[in-house]
């Protein structure tokens, strides 16, 4: 089935039934190759006329989109569904969801193509339950010129949408999520287990991604816990091996949200034995003050590779340009770079900054280090921001947007046929905090001038 491509997004329409038998003829292998050859934006298809579809159906025509995805960059996903058909589909793929899902095809358009003119007049209001993906879309959305209106609740929702042009309600921005999934909240990266915990955890765990995260200088790593329904002994010591290897860099590994009823009083006494932090719940961990506050402020890494290497200064150009279009977009000024050189990075400690890093590992592996004037962050993440917001709400937002600056700088590598993970980001309180975290590596340090404010880019590995 050729699919209607307009404005550089191809939309496939199937009619009736998507199952296991009928999937391979809606997109071909030729339709593969003909999505590869033209390198679209976005390839997505609508379920309007569909009546029925099984996990099946839905796997092997996402399975093909993918190999697109993969080639080139495409954005993949499905569109034109009802409220029972995007929870089919979150519930079909819980742990698993590394495609998109946006309510319409119009809606697709705002993100992927170049149906983008008159974008200020565009009415959109966004209401989705999941912060992240809120935030989100709504960055994405700004980069792209649109002024989205974020619904601050289902009030705040219900009063504005008899005004909207496009709601943006049941939608998903997918991406490779890691397994366990992931997020971080206050400096500490958070392993969501669910079910069984045994030794197919040590199989699906991404140990490198675990591994970069540290070298990154995450020090406080919890495995949520709350939804499984037993540890045995095999998946108990996977999380102790991983607390003893940690210990060396000055890592703790704490599991959260277990009890009797799903581990034996011996496993626990074995995980405690071995350094691990144990926690009624998360919400009781991050009353700890102190180890979040540690959080914050350790700042040693794993290890220490000084210099840049050909690799990295290969994709400097990219990583600039893609991190000065992010920041003009959301701040409105233009960007000048100022300077830049090959040193130890240089920044005055005296000065109000606040700082985030991300890594990245794959064809090339690096750290990205952002140190941005205060009133420019509050700037360029007022639309990740409620009113009354604190410092801590602030560094949040700050991580948010650094990952987003991350994942532009991942989408263009990608087309130029370089690919690369990312780690979570990290933020830090203080310029000394940053100083420490890179002492004695050098990098290459790009300086900005924003309207009179200064920003500090420094890729190093």
């Amino acid at each position: 089935m050729r699919p209607i491509v307009k404005q550089k997004v191809a939309i496939f329409s199937p009619v009736g039934f998507l199952d296991g038998e009928n999937a391979n003829e809606i997109i071909s292998s030729q339709d593969v190759d003909f999505l590869i050859n033209f390198k679209l934006e976005g390839a997505f298809i609508s379920l309007k006329k569909v009546i029925f579809f099984n996990k099946r159906g839905i796997t092997v025509l996402i399975e093909s989109l993918l190999r697109v995805r993969d080639d080139c960059g495409t954005a993949v996903g499905f569109c034109d569904y009802d409220d029972k058909k995007y929870k089919m589909i979150l519930d079909m793929f819980l742990d698993t969801l590394n495609f998109s899902l946006l309510d319409t095809s119009d809606i697709v358009r705002l993100f992927y193509g170049d149906d983008i003119q008159n974008a200020k007049d565009k009415k959109i209001l966004i209401y989705v339950e999941s912060s992240e993906q809120k935030n989100q879309l709504a960055m994405e959305l700004y980069e792209r010129g649109f002024s989205p209106i974020i619904a601050k609740d289902e009030n705040d929702f219900l009063a504005k949408r008899e005004d909207a042009e496009y709601i943006i309600k049941n939608s998903y921005l997918g991406k490779m999520d890691k397994t366990p999934a992931v997020f971080i909240k206050h400096n500490v990266v958070i392993y969501t287990l669910k079910g069984f915990v045994d030794s197919e955890v040590s199989k699906k765990f991404d140990m490198v991604y675990h591994k970069n995260s540290i070298k990154v200088g995450f020090k406080l790593f919890i495995f949520d816990a709350g939804n499984v329904s037993a540890i045995n002994i095999h998946g108990a010591n996977f999380i102790s091996k991983l607390s003893t290897a940690g210990a060396e860099y000055g890592v703790s590994i704490v599991v959260c949200g277990i009890d009797k009823r799903k581990i034996s009083d011996k496993i626990l006494n074995d995980l405690e034995d071995t350094g691990v932090l144990v926690y009624p719940s998360i919400a009781e961990f991050f009353q700890d003050d102190e180890l979040i506050k540690a959080a914050y402020e350790s700042t040693g890494t794993a290890a220490k590779n000084s210099g840049v290497t050909k690799k990295l200064i290969s994709i400097l150009t990219t990583v600039i340009d893609s991190t000065i279009k992010t920041i003009e977009v959301l701040c409105g000024y233009n960007a000048k770079k100022k300077s830049i050189k090959i040193k130890e990075l240089c920044l005055k400690e005296d000065c109000a900054y606040l700082s985030s890093s991300i890594g990245f590992y794959g064809d090339i592996e690096g750290i990205l280090i952002l140190s941005f004037e205060k009133s420019i962050v509050e700037t360029v993440c007022k639309i990740l921001l409620d009113e009354g917001y604190s410092d801590s709400d602030l560094l949040d937002a700050l991580g948010e947007f650094t990952h987003i600056i991350g994942g532009k700088i991942a989408q263009q590598l990608h087309k130029d046929g370089v690919k690369i993970c990312l780690t979570m980001p990290r933020v830090f309180h203080s310029i000394k905090d940053v100083l420490v975290f890179q002492k004695n590596s050098r990098g290459a340090q790009v300086d900005l001038d924003v309207n009179e404010k200064n920003i500090t880019l420094f890729l190093t590995r």
